[in-house]
């Protein structure tokens, strides 16, 4: 009897749990989330073609990550579908292309490939026609290399005729002729180089390769690739890798067209970079000033008689010079990365400022500093950010004036009450201050 009722209770625990009872890897749902909308429509008809008995694929990298990626992949101005599933099968994927029509969705196509998972789904226009070519890469089990396919719609959907590996790739307009390229970003491993290539569309739609430069082959993995622009009218990629010793190194591609050869002017062949950094951060448009950021960072000034592991850390945000292969900084910042957090320095503060963590306390102390006898020291004390949890925070008792609430955490400041030639004000701080990936 007490068999039974334990059978009762699972069974029922079971039935009421649905989906939560059971843990499942992020890119493989065997039992699908319920979607709503658009993408409801969608997986019904995945149920339909598969009796409802089916994987759903999410793909790793790149900007579209869910299972069903909405697009427009027409040019009619409704979003059309592209969603992906397995079968009972981890080497075989489908690929089910779907057609918004007059607010009905309709299959055009479901096409099956040799793949163990979906690395990713992009959009270009690789003929210049203003109609986006479908990129979808996906990994094999055989292979440490993932595999591009390009399929296009002209009535239907077809695929172009080659296929290409990669380790990452980058999509957009390198070399100026009003159409988009691809770089195939391929890393060292075994027999493979560590390789950027330069594909274009040639007159059929095929890719060929225009160009091709040598990688770090110290980079083990990549951590971030963006089609950025480096300097004003001249686009590439920025490439962050990871390299065998864990530390973050930068390398950016471009074309030139005069040459014409894909260039990678921050490469050296002695593994040194100035771009080399323990901070794990990536380029990014720090300033807002459409051009690429590329992080330099080193420790603050310090006496080396004091714990360098409480020195905090600077990035000084810099733009790539093309003709010279200059770093230019355009901003620098301190960086907490224990908090997550960026602090801007008001260019007043440029050689004159430097700071320390305190782990324990989750404070960032700014100082004044200045040389004796060639010794760095620290004067005045200028500031103090602190990291609150939400629920220690308290400005009656604490003293801190609030930055911004996360919810779990308050940042908030406290200025030294002593006037100095580099003190700032608190609306300024309010516009210094930012979260790392805000």
């Amino acid at each position: 009897m007490k068999k039974v009722a334990i059978s009762l209770i699972f069974l029922l625990t079971f039935l009421l749990s649905g989906c939560s009872a059971f843990s499942f890897e992020e890119s493989d749902i065997m039992c699908p989330p319920k979607a709503t909308g658009s993408k409801a429509e969608i997986q019904k008809l995945i149920d339909k073609n598969t009796s409802g008995d089916y994987t759903l694929k999410y793909p790793k990298n790149g900007d579209n990550r869910s299972s069903i990626v909405m697009h427009d992949i027409d040019n009619d101005e409704d979003e059309d579908a592209i969603a992906f599933y397995t079968v009972n099968d981890d080497t075989q994927a489908h690929a089910l292309f779907v057609q918004c029509n007059d607010d009905e969705y309709i299959v055009l196509e479901d096409i099956e490939f040799e793949a163990s998972g979906i690395d990713r789904v992009d959009f270009c226009d690789i003929n210049g026609d203003s109609l986006d070519e479908i990129l979808i890469g996906y990994s094999q089990k055989t292979s440490s290399l993932n595999t591009l396919n390009i399929f296009r719609y002209t009535d239907k959907i077809t695929k172009l005729n080659s296929s290409h590996t990669y380790s990452n790739l980058v999509s957009g307009d390198f070399n100026s002729d009003k159409k988009d390229d691809i770089l195939l970003i391929s890393l060292y491993s075994g027999d493979t180089s560590a390789k950027a290539k330069l594909m274009t569309a040639n007159k059929n739609s095929s890719l060929s390769e225009i160009g091709s430069v040598e990688l770090d082959s110290d980079v083990t993995q990549l951590a971030d690739a963006k089609y950025s622009q480096i300097e004003f009218g001249v686009y590439g990629a920025a490439i962050d890798g990871i390299t065998s010793s864990g530390d973050y190194t930068t390398q950016v591609i471009v074309f030139d067209s005069s040459a014409p050869a894909l260039l990678n002017p921050l490469f050296s062949y002695s593994g040194y970079s100035a771009t080399r950094r323990t901070s794990q951060i990536c380029s990014e448009d720090f300033d807002e000033d459409e051009l690429i950021d590329i992080p330099v960072c080193s420790i603050m000034s310090y006496d080396e008689k004091e714990d360098a592991s409480k020195v905090s850390r600077r990035v000084d945000w810099s733009n790539l010079n093309i003709q010279n292969y200059s770093l230019t900084p355009t901003a620098s910042a301190i960086f907490c990365p224990e908090d997550g957090y960026f602090f801007t320095m008001p260019k007043k503060w440029f050689d004159c400022v430097t700071a320390r963590y305190d782990e324990s306390k989750r404070e960032t102390t700014i100082y004044s500093f200045e040389y004796v006898n060639s010794v760095p020291k620290k004067t005045a004390k200028l500031m103090t950010i602190k990291a609150f949890p939400s629920d220690e925070y308290d400005p009656s008792t604490n003293g801190y004036t609030e930055i911004i609430n996360t919810g779990a955490t308050v940042y908030a400041y406290s200025l030294s009450t002593t006037e100095n030639y580099l003190s700032i004000t608190g609306d300024e701080i309010n516009t210094l201050f930012r979260l790392v990936n805000q």
